[in-house]
């Protein structure tokens, strides 16, 4: 064939090409589109106006997306995900990644190549993850494996979680709460409260978030600052997270980033989820929804603390008291709090998984607010040990005159508090006749999993019972946050409304839906 004709022949073809891509119907090009992986999606976007027409009308759909892997190399494991999430087409409003041990900064490095510069992202170690399998796309759990060596307790066990969301209508972006050396926990909550109400005002007509997503460190601040943040939001906005951990953040807006000092600390960082001001007048809304799986029951006797002192380091502080039964006047020594606990538990009893749910009835105000508000709120404290003088627990924050009870894990409230979530996620589901599921998270404790319910995936039963198809993720938590207002029985009437921001042995579940 001489090269004129073959020329001649590649134009026709090109033509008839042009042609076919031309006379596809929207509905046939938005079943291809949609098909196409992200990158291969980002090049077809651009063949044509029709063609970007589609893609954006696409990509203005709501996704949550997770999957996890358990491939020993790190850096294979994080590609595995990074592939799965973006196997379709997505534009990213934020990502967040789980590992249960490993380089933050490399994860971080990893996730930004592939998503851009320009997209909120946290990164945190935890003690274990839940979800579905990038590979094989089956629902299961890894917790983390731990060994001994040279004295040394190593993490064995590797998974990383990823978690990629779009959630059209919506503005985010992380703000951290950052410890200088020397500052209080009240400045610190201040602070934090103030820059997300000033991040708010800035993207919303609202005048509050709509969710928060946080991750905490190990450290005896975040309790505060929490309860001080339950205190400054509305009920309306949804908070949840993870209360100790260790975590990475990337702002998506660089100009808050924040430069960390030699002597500053990572105590908080929060996803924060607001309306858009500008959300389009025919765009849907997003609407996010919490449930709680509990997990701990409370023995009957309740104390009221007598004796309180706290032992440093301040970053990990602890607490050694004593306590008088309700109404009684005896003070009774750490080991006499525990002989009553173990005669009214019985085998239900172990030191190891044993907390005290203290209520703490305090006065909180944000910045220069003139009339501080009284806030009652359960936190819990794990018992560490006990001797002839005192209890030793964990965390600081008691005071004497605060009424406590013990707590100790229970599978049957287990069970049945799963139930009622399942059937709370039925109900929605039942609701939702022009709204559709997007995605969901569990923020659940390290002390729950296959081995506390005797079967696998207990945790997950809810996502898989009602919306079997959710690519759902979570983790388990060095404390679960999640707001909720309950009475407690036998409270007295000064004391009947508690905030309960803080858990444990529980399971919090985040589901997020679209209403077109």
């Amino acid at each position: 064939m001489t090269k004129g004709k073959s020329e001649t022949s590649k134009k026709k073809t090109h033509t008839a090409d042009m042609i076919f891509i031309n006379s596809m119907n929207e509905d046939l090009l938005n079943n291809i589109l949609l098909r196409l992986p992200a990158k291969s999606f980002a090049f077809a976007s651009c063949v044509n106006r029709s063609w970007n027409r589609v893609s954006n009308r696409i990509l203005s759909r709501p996704k949550l997306i997770s999957a996890f892997s358990q491939n020993p190399d790190k850096i294979r494991a994080g590609e595995e995900v990074l592939d799965k999430v973006l196997s379709e087409p997505i534009r990213p409003h934020f990502v967040i990644a789980n590992i249960t041990y490993g380089n933050m900064e490399e994860t971080l490095r990893l996730i930004t190549e592939r998503v851009g510069s320009r997209v909120p992202i946290i990164v945190s170690i935890v003690s274990g993850i839940l979800g579905k399998e990038a590979c094989n796309n089956k629902a299961g759990e890894v917790k983390e494996l731990a060994a001994i060596n040279d004295g040394m307790t190593v993490v064995t066990q590797f998974a990383i979680l990823l978690t990629i969301g779009y959630l059209p209508g919506m503005k985010v972006d992380v703000i951290p709460a950052i410890q200088a050396k020397g500052e209080s926990e009240a400045a610190i909550g201040d602070k934090f409260v103030m820059d997300i109400r000033n991040y708010v005002s800035l993207v919303s007509d609202h005048a509050v978030p709509t969710c928060l997503i946080l991750f905490g460190e190990d450290t005896h601040a975040t309790e505060s600052i929490l309860r001080k943040l339950d205190y400054a939001m509305p009920a309306e906005t949804i908070i949840v997270g993870d209360q100790k951990g260790e975590f990475l953040h990337k702002c998506g807006n660089e100009s808050r980033s924040v430069q960390l000092d030699k002597d500053d600390t990572r105590v908080l960082a929060g996803l924060i989820f607001a309306r858009d001001r500008h959300r389009p007048a025919q765009a849907g809304r997003i609407q996010f929804d919490t449930a709680i799986s509990r997990g701990v029951s409370s023995v009957e006797l309740r104390y009221k603390a007598a004796n309180v002192s706290v032992t440093f380091p301040r970053s990990s502080p602890s607490t050694l008291l004593t306590a008088r039964r309700s109404g009684e006047a005896e003070v009774l020594n750490g080991l006499q709090i525990l002989d009553d606990i173990e005669n009214l538990a019985g085998n239900q009893f172990s030191l190891n998984d044993t907390y005290l749910g203290v209520i703490k009835r305090r006065k909180y105000s944000i910045g220069l607010e003139k009339k501080p508000k009284i806030l009652s709120s359960l936190v819990f404290h794990p018992v560490y040990g006990a001797d002839e003088q005192y209890l030793l627990v964990d965390g600081a924050g008691i005071k004497t005159g605060d009424y406590f009870q013990v707590h100790l894990p229970d599978l049957n409230v287990a069970e049945a508090s799963l139930n009622a979530v399942s059937s709370q996620l039925r109900n929605l589901k039942s609701k939702l006749k022009t709204s559709q599921v997007v995605g969901g998270f569990v923020f659940k404790g390290s002390g729950r999993g296959d081995s506390f319910f005797g079967r696998p995936n207990a945790d997950s039963s809810p996502f898989l019972e009602n919306f079997p198809e959710l690519p759902f993720g979570g983790i388990f938590c060095g404390g679960e946050i999640g707001r909720s207002l309950f009475v407690e029985e036998g409270e007295e009437k000064k004391e009947s409304s508690l905030r309960r921001c803080l858990h444990v042995h529980s399971s919090i579940y985040l589901i997020v839906s679209y209403t077109s």
